[in-house]
């Protein structure tokens, strides 16, 4: 069927779906740990912050600067979670798209709302990095099969050029999208080499390609190596992913629970195998293979590691959900096992969590004295609700707490929360007991002893995200002395 049936008319259902499922989100300023960091750094580059310099983390360098630039439209947490919304469903429109080449208007719309049903209960309700990539990724799939025929015919446009563009961007939002890059260049690459004749020489085009592909990172390193940034930026985009070791049975488990939650899609999209055309299986199958090698690349198996996998599952399933009746059954019960347990609907969730941070930031306010605020073990985003500067690179508490993120940096974990400490920070967020597993104990009670030395507790607050409830408390007037009256 032509993707002209897969027009306007369904990318505003999808929209309307995706609105849908996430709108009691929209607002929220906890929604998960992660997307509330790439806002925080994207607010900061604003004001100058250079990523891996004076905010350090792990993730591309792409990441951060689409917060940035959706930042610049708005610092307002509904401001990315609704661009989220959006990306979330143009890759639906996308899987459509790629579908409706061998289902129909029905099977490539429900394999659309499977996608989107299933970010839920992968922690993709917000602005997690795949949220955005998997639109890349997607699109790139869909030119490379426009492409592929005439590329077997010797014949190469801009749809093949643009897709390894597209997944190179990719790659700069996050790293392990280069194994299903790496597969999209090499298909395109196996077509042209097997085609009789060829327009051009094969090698010059394949290098092209790669080049392509390559391009957006190497322009990245190479600003950082211009601007004498090369040794951060190196130990941020590669040692430092070689020096977090997995717990290899806390990865089992969550390996397990993920697997059991994809478990209905992936069966539907195992039945539909058999209906996909052969020289479309290939293209799925080899896909798949190439996602799930993303995923086990980082074998940490977080439950949103999965979401890159939910693309080119949900055009698997195409098939099968293109079955008259059986097909908007099958959809049915997979959507009632991914939501029947999710809080789609707790509307009060957002309103609860910006009460939360409303006592948060008005406590810090209160007793600030000009001097810094040190967010140890607390949502990192208090810096930029409260217009604080951050005390040290290491902002996501994890590389601060987390025994796992000691030394992972070009910094001492433990030399700057000594630094940190000697710039004597009036205020000090840190929960009551440590909230990472297993914690770091050198700087954890380092910290403990210096507020409870130096500090008062000045607010005790229930702060939600979406995955857990934390007691977070705010230790203050800690450069005056006033230790006294701790809150019960």
């Amino acid at each position: 069927m032509a993707e002209g049936a897969f027009g306007i008319s369904p990318l505003l259902l999808l929209l309307l779906a995706a609105v849908a499922l996430r709108a009691s989100t929209f607002g929220d300023p906890n929604v998960g740990g992660d997307e509330t960091f790439y806002q925080t750094v994207g607010i900061a580059m604003h004001h100058g912050a250079v990523p891996y310099v004076d905010v350090w983390d792990r993730k591309p360098w792409g990441l951060f600067f689409l917060f940035y630039l959706i930042t610049g439209i708005s610092s307002a947490p509904a401001g990315y979670q609704l661009i989220a919304t959006g990306f979330a469903a143009a890759t639906a429109w996308i899987i459509g798209r790629i579908a409706i080449r061998w289902t129909d208007r029905q099977g490539a719309l429900l394999a659309g709302l499977a996608y989107l049903v299933f970010l839920i209960p992968f922690q993709g309700y917000g602005g997690q990095s795949p949220v955005f990539y998997n639109l890349f990724i997607a699109t790139a799939a869909l030119l490379v099969l426009r492409a592929t025929p005439g590329l077997r015919n010797g014949d190469v446009d801009w749809r093949s050029h643009l897709a390894m563009l597209l997944a190179g961007i990719a790659i700069t939002m996050k790293t392990t999208a280069f194994f299903e890059a790496a597969f999209l260049g090499l298909w395109c690459s196996t077509a042209l080499l097997t085609a009789p004749w060829a327009k051009r020489p094969p090698g010059r085009t394949i290098v092209a390609w790669a080049l392509l592909g390559a391009a957006p990172a190497l322009l990245i390193a190479a600003g950082y190596a211009l601007a004498g940034y090369w040794s951060i930026y190196c130990t941020a985009m590669v040692t430092s992913n070689f020096t977090k070791s997995p717990d290899l049975t806390s990865s089992a488990i969550r390996f397990a629970i993920m697997l059991s939650r994809m478990a209905p899609l992936l069966i539907v999209a195992v039945l539909s195998l058999p209906e996909t055309p052969g020289n479309r299986r290939s293209f799925m199958l080899l896909w798949l293979l190439a996602a799930f090698v993303g995923v086990a690349s980082v074998p940490h198996f977080f439950m949103h590691y999965g979401l890159p996998v939910l693309v080119p599952v949900s055009v698997a399933a195409a098939a099968f959900l293109g079955r008259k009746w059986l097909g908007p059954i099958a959809f049915m019960v997979m959507a009632w096992f991914a939501l029947h347990d999710s809080q789609v609907l707790d509307f009060d969730h957002a309103r609860r969590s910006q009460a939360a941070f409303d006592e948060l930031t008005q406590a810090i306010r209160d007793h600030d004295d000009g001097g810094p605020l040190f967010v140890f073990d607390g949502p990192h985003q208090l810096y930029t609700m409260t217009d604080k500067p951050f005390p040290t690179p290491l902002v996501f508490t994890a590389h601060l707490g987390h025994l796992m993120e000691r030394d992972v940096s070009h910094l001492s974990t433990l030399g700057e929360v000594k630094r940190v400490l000697a710039m004597r920070p009036s205020t000090i967020i840190a929960a009551p007991q440590p909230r990472q597993g297993p914690p770091n104990l050198e700087t954890d009670n380092l910290v403990r002893a210096y507020f409870h030395a130096h500090c008062r507790r000045v607010a005790r607050v229930d702060t939600p995200d979406w995955l857990n409830e934390s007691i977070i408390d705010v230790w203050a007037d800690c450069r005056t002395g006033k230790t006294a009256s701790v809150l019960p």
